[in-house]
């Protein structure tokens, strides 16, 4: 990653601005010739032929394609993003799997992998199986030869920006983790992470609904509940980069159910996938009547929150009542956000999400009744545009920003052999 920091108003911090700004005008106008960038930017011919040039000779992230039409004189040599020779890996560590993508700088998946996790398998664990990740996708051979910029990971939990490490996750019992450091000492790839919620929503600003609309909010329902919150175009971190905690915000004040977090009555203790599944395991052990005890073969412990919604989709009722619960403490959670944020829509995420309507038709009913009119009517509540694919998508978005601000170096994959 680069570090080089230039003096506002010399040379060298112009130029970078100028690159910058050509390289971005190119990727977002597709062909283009020199003479267009120049008008477009209002750059000088001169400049913007010597930036051109230097982003296909030294940076590789534009490539000629052959000649346009003509307006009556030369026909202009045309250029484009070389989206489709670069590549980026974005991971996705979850409390179930590790999955991770190879990517073209287009967002075309090349290669997904899937590793299974256990929340109790230790940090040092997981590194390794990422590592192992990180190089079954280095070296398909797709990319042999050619320039991988770097990994985006998605990580559940309260990611601390100014130390750059993990301060808590509830999902994994992480307690003040240096990912970064710890990787490096598995291979020389540049990695950048974030909070796997904020990635979900920047990838959904990015490759979804992101030229259409700039303010929305993504709830991602799995094994927790977090929130990714896009203002004006860009993710809402706050000071130390820990916004967006919303489940743990307390919905129940007289609830005796234990978060993750150690507080009482969160939202995610009340709906989160975790949530549904201890509350069906404690139903069943108090002697409820349900499908799901032949699910499990009687053992309430295997009981999970995908087995109550295939239940209650061959209409157990014990299942749809569990279900409905969720969701309606989701809709009052979300009906709050909505108050406070009015945003142009909601986006759900998540294994639970997958439920669809089961979910859904609660959660807009409950939202209904609980946001004020006048901000929620509006505001649709709809689906990721990516599905369980979201937050790998975040993670590939995160690393193009950085390389749309030439911040990241590209290296030959050759030079990415694990340590």
């Amino acid at each position: 990653m680069r570090k080089e920091v230039y003096p506002k108003g010399s040379s060298q911090y112009i130029n970078k601005l100028n690159k910058i700004r050509i390289l971005n005008l190119i990727r977002e106008n597709g062909k283009i010739s020199r003479a267009d960038l120049s008008r477009m930017s209002s750059i000088s011919a001169p400049t913007v032929t010597r930036v051109v040039d230097s982003l296909i000779k030294d940076e590789g992230l534009v490539k000629e394609i052959g000649e346009g039409v003509s307006s009556g004189g030369r026909r202009p040599t045309l250029v484009e993003f070389a989206g489709l020779d670069n590549f980026v890996i974005g991971l996705d560590i979850g409390s179930t799997q590790i999955k991770g993508v190879l990517s073209n700088l287009n967002a075309k998946v090349i290669k997904e992998v899937k590793y299974p996790t256990q929340v109790n398998m230790g940090f040092d664990k997981t590194i390794d199986m990422i590592s192992n990740v990180i190089g079954e996708l280095c070296h398909h051979p797709q990319v042999t030869g050619k320039k991988i910029f770097g990994i985006g990971m998605a990580v559940a939990g309260l990611i601390n920006h100014k130390k750059n490490i993990i301060e808590y996750s509830p999902d994994f019992h992480w307690y003040q983790k240096d990912i970064l450091g710890a990787l490096q000492h598995k291979c020389n790839l540049p990695v950048k992470f974030d909070n796997v919620t904020r990635l979900m929503a920047l990838g959904e600003l990015w490759y979804g609904v992101g030229d259409k609309i700039k303010n929305f909010i993504v709830v991602n329902i799995g094994y927790g509940i977090g929130a990714g919150i896009i203002i004006n175009g860009q993710p809402l971190y706050g000071p130390k980069g820990m916004a967006g905690e919303f489940g743990h915000i307390t919905l129940d004040i007289d609830s005796d159910v234990v978060c993750e977090c150690g507080n009482l009555g969160c939202l995610e203790a009340l709906a989160s996938g975790r949530a549904i599944a201890l509350y069906a395991q404690k139903k069943l052990e108090n002697g409820g009547d349900s499908i799901l005890k032949d699910m499990c073969s009687g053992n309430y412990q295997l009981v999970t929150a995908e087995m109550v919604a295939k239940a209650t989709q061959q209409g157990d009722e014990l299942s749809k009542k569990i279900f409905d619960r969720a969701a309606e403490y989701l809709g009052v959670g979300i009906a709050g956000v909505i108050n406070l944020f009015s945003p142009e829509a909601v986006f759900l995420g998540g294994g639970v999400s997958q439920a669809g309507d089961m979910i859904f038709s609660k959660v807009r009913e409950t939202i209904h009744k609980r946001a004020i009119n006048t901000i929620a009517k509006d505001i649709p509540i709809k689906s990721v545009t990516f599905g369980m694919n979201a937050a790998v998508m975040g993670a590939i978005a995160l690393i193009l920003k950085e390389v749309l601000q030439l911040r990241m170096n590209s290296k030959k994959n050759a030079e990415f052999d694990l340590k």
